[in-house]
């Protein structure tokens, strides 16, 4: 039986600053992180100073496939500088280890939450 799986993405640009909201569930195959990619880059390719806030809700999330893993490692690295915010929503200690692990990789704000509204809101906080 195949279980249901990926990332649901939504993109919000406003200014040179791009909203990405993702939302994982299941297992994430290398497509589905390769679909993302490519959606984001094409938003950031239209941006002159790119910021980056993101919310990542990992609430859903099974595990990653090797690929994707690696993959979701070099994005992160390519565009550390534009990350400014990103919030990690989970349930247990993996989700929180991953956030702790993403801030060596980003030079923005990196923090854990197990609240989606209190993510939503210290993302908006930000001036």
């Amino acid at each position: 039986m195949l279980e249901a799986h990926g990332m649901a993405v939504e993109l919000d640009r406003q200014g040179d600053t791009l909203l990405l909201t993702i939302k994982i569930y299941g297992d994430i195959a290398y497509d589905d992180f390769m679909e993302m990619e490519t959606q984001v880059e094409q938003a950031l390719e239209e941006m002159e100073t790119p910021k980056i806030k993101a919310l990542i809700n990992m609430i859903d999330f099974n595990h990653w496939e090797t690929m994707a893993l690696w993959e979701d490692i070099v994005f992160t690295r390519k565009y550390a500088k534009a990350f400014t915010r990103v919030a990690i929503v989970g349930v247990d200690l993996r989700e929180r280890l991953m956030a702790k692990l993403a801030q060596w990789f980003i030079e923005g704000e990196v923090k854990y939450f197990e609240k989606l509204g209190e993510a939503q809101a210290w993302l908006e906080a930000e001036k």
